[in-house]
């Protein structure tokens, strides 16, 4: 029981602590009215996982047989010292923010609702842990990883000797996996199951929350509403043609699972914040003023591109196709071509991932 009890600690510490602390770390880069809990820990997380994949590609690519092992050391270093520089900066007024009581009965209701629809969720992915037949490649990379110290040049299926395969490499969010999974000794197909859900599904309705507010901004009755009609397209949309259900509620641990439900819709969350903010860029005085309104998203954007890297080699296609066609009518929007460099600027980690990618060689 105890050994279970100290890996909890440890699960919570590396997916929820350390990204905050590096995010309190960095967010000096936000607006004052966004330095809250959850926006920190976006940011923290984004980070987090830019410097996993920064850290893996290289030990995948130079290292075969403990690859693993040497990214795993060298990522702990990083974000360890990080994460004790983010304690040092830590501002305990960020707790102090007034939660939103001003809210009529109906709107409350509403929002009870929506909780109970997202617990449900939650638990029924904890009970259930549904299994799925890509598990037999994705979910066995992670464990090799995890018990073997080798990144992606074991064969799942047989355990000989495999060549690399490029998408591998790049979408390293398998190792990711394994990464926790090793660092909380929970087993990879746990943290894939179990763990990845109980994480990943509040992330992402959270990420809906901020579209809910950006959306009715001056009807916030209305943004619990949103919710629950997002909880029911998860719950019933039945979109993937392999599964009845949505990639969010029984492929939460995969890469174009976590692309598709989290990635898209940051882009959009980010989006609309610039939208919200032409009016006060136009009326900025200086560049420098312009520069502290518009850059926190731009570098936001530039992280959640890097995340749609590491889950698929999709991501950085249509990534960019929907950044290309938000950037157009943010420019059409605000009349300002220095949107086109933001947007460019955004796109340099799916431009250098394309370039790792014929480097390596291409192919599947």
């Amino acid at each position: 029981m105890l050994m279970v009890a100290w890996s909890v600690v440890r699960l919570i510490y590396w997916m929820l602590i350390v990204p905050y602390l590096i995010g309190q770390l960095f967010n000096f880069i936000l607006p004052e009215g966004k330095k809250t809990i959850g926006i920190t820990f976006i940011l923290g997380f984004l980070i987090y996982i830019a410097i996993f994949e920064m850290v893996a590609i290289p030990c995948i690519i130079n290292y075969v047989y403990e690859s693993f092992t040497h990214c795993r050391q060298i990522y702990v270093v990083i974000v360890s010292l990080l994460a004790i520089g983010g304690s040092f900066r830590f501002s305990k007024s960020i707790f102090k923010r007034k939660i939103v009581c001003d809210l009529n009965t109906e709107t409350k209701i509403y929002y009870g609702i929506f909780i109970a629809l997202v617990l449900f969720q939650v638990v029924m992915n904890f009970i259930y842990a549904p299994f799925n037949g890509d598990d037999a490649e994705y979910v066995t990379n992670s464990l090799i990883a995890q018990q073997w110290g080798s990144m992606n040049r074991i064969d799942p299926n047989v355990g000989g000797p495999i060549d690399l395969k490029t998408r591998n490499v790049l979408a390293a969010v398998t190792m990711w996996i394994a990464f926790i999974a090793k660092s909380s000794s929970v087993h990879a197909t746990i943290v894939s199951h179990v763990v990845m859900p109980l994480f990943v599904l509040p992330l992402v309705y959270y990420v809906y929350y901020q579209i809910g507010k950006s959306l009715f901004k001056e009807k916030k009755e209305i943004v619990p509403v949103f919710m629950i009609f997002i909880n029911v397209l998860f719950m019933f949309g039945n979109v993937s043609l392999s599964t009845p259900a949505t990639f969010l509620l029984m492929r939460s641990w995969q890469g174009k699972a976590l692309f598709s439900n989290l990635a898209l819709p940051m882009i959009f969350w980010l989006f609309l914040l610039m939208f919200e903010d032409v009016s006060a860029v136009n009326e900025a005085a200086g560049t420098k003023e312009k520069l502290k309104i518009t850059a926190p998203c731009w570098i936001m954007l530039a992280l959640v591109n890097v995340l749609s890297c590491i889950c698929t080699e999709l991501g950085v296609a249509l990534g960019c196709v929907l950044v290309a066609i938000l950037t157009i009518v943010l420019l059409y929007a605000s009349k300002r071509w220095t949107v086109l460099v933001g947007a460019f600027l955004a796109v340099i980690p799916n431009l250098a991932y394309v370039a790792f990618y014929l480097i390596l060689g291409g192919g599947a």
